[in-house]
């Protein structure tokens, strides 16, 4: 069933930790994870000079509820995130708990489901929780644009090898409540808005190949569109991806801003426990004769203790240059430690 509600994140299915179903009785079972990490990060700015930082925290914890009466199963997902949990949240913000997911889904039928509620965007290779992560950190960071959640209706189908899904949402592109566009918070109200989200995969051999858009009409500030295209090869320790992005937020009065941004990656397995993955990623965002992007390089390994706990040690350098042509260089080392159940 897990199949027909959601195929977004085919990178999490490669992943070699994840989560496993406490079953309570025949009706309700659990899962989660709690995250926790310590990194160290020097940066380096025309613009600010020298800094460095330390960082020990619980970054996440979640507990997922799912529910199976048959045709009809639901699902809720309650996550903490603490202050530090992910890069453009500054310490000052107090620790947040919030209901990430909560939907009902209803099988219709010859592998396609009908969901209802907050769930996960369809969009996007990496996977949205750190359990289907081989890195420490994401490829974009807070330079992300792809949709993250949504809270609506979702039509999803199977057919041979070919999966599908479209959503209507009030809307797509949201951080706490404002738009994301680019490295940019666009204040926006979801009233009279809408969103739709469609998204379709082909798995041919050890190849799976995604291509997906989302539009989120916007009422007086403007309408965002985004397209994207993620291809996936697997051949025994080997796992190979690479993304693509384009997008457009429309500023009514000014300049509409440009998005792009894509990855490559290569993840190879040398034991039963241990992978090593490398990987770069790219974003850029221009508005009239404004341009900003950066540049990111990324090694990681993941050794898997157990099923149930894994350690992932990374390091990543960071290259931004914004619009006035200050460049700044983050370099970061952090070692997290990984517990599901």
């Amino acid at each position: 069933m897990k199949k027909t509600i959601a195929i977004t994140s085919a990178l999490a299915a490669a992943s070699s930790l994840a989560t496993a179903e406490i079953k309570i009785n025949e009706f309700l079972s659990f899962e989660g994870f709690v995250d926790m990490s310590y990194s160290h990060t020097d940066t380096d700015s025309d613009s600010s000079g020298k800094d460095s930082d330390n960082s020990f925290a619980i970054d996440e914890v979640e507990i997922d509820w799912l529910f199976n009466f048959g045709k009809v199963t639901a699902r809720v997902d309650l996550q903490h995130e603490g202050s530090n949990s992910y890069i453009g949240r500054s310490d000052s913000e107090p620790d947040s708990t919030e209901v990430e997911q909560a939907f009902v889904s209803y099988d219709l039928g010859n592998g396609s489901a009908l969901t209802m509620g907050r769930y996960e965007s369809m969009l996007g290779l990496e996977a949205k929780e750190p359990t289907g992560l081989y890195q420490f950190s994401k490829a974009y960071g807070d330079s992300n644009f792809l949709p993250q959640y949504g809270q609506g209706v979702k039509y999803t189908g199977q057919s041979g090898d070919v999966s599908y899904g479209i959503s209507l949402q009030d809307e797509s592109f949201d951080n706490g409540g404002s738009r994301l566009g680019g490295s940019n918070i666009v204040d926006a109200s979801p009233d009279g808005s809408y969103s739709v989200e469609a998204a379709a995969s082909l798995v041919s051999g050890n190849i799976t190949y995604s291509l997906g858009g989302a539009y989120e009409d916007g009422d007086d500030l403007g309408d965002i569109w985004v397209v994207n295209g993620h291809v996936i090869y697997q051949s025994g320790a080997w796992t190979l991806g690479a993304e693509y992005n384009i997008g457009t937020v429309e500023n009514p009065g000014s300049d509409d801003e440009d998005l792009t941004s894509g990855l490559v990656m290569a993840n190879y397995a040398y034991s039963d426990c241990c992978s090593v993955t490398g990987r770069v990623s790219f974003g850029d965002s221009e508005e009239g004769s404004s341009d900003e992007d950066f540049i990111k390089y990324t090694l990681a390994h993941n050794y898997a203790l157990t099923d149930n706990l894994a350690i992932i040690t990374e390091v990543s350098l960071r290259e931004d240059e914004d619009a006035a042509g200050n460049d700044t260089d983050t370099l970061q080392g952090a070692v997290e430690v990984l517990f599901t159940f």
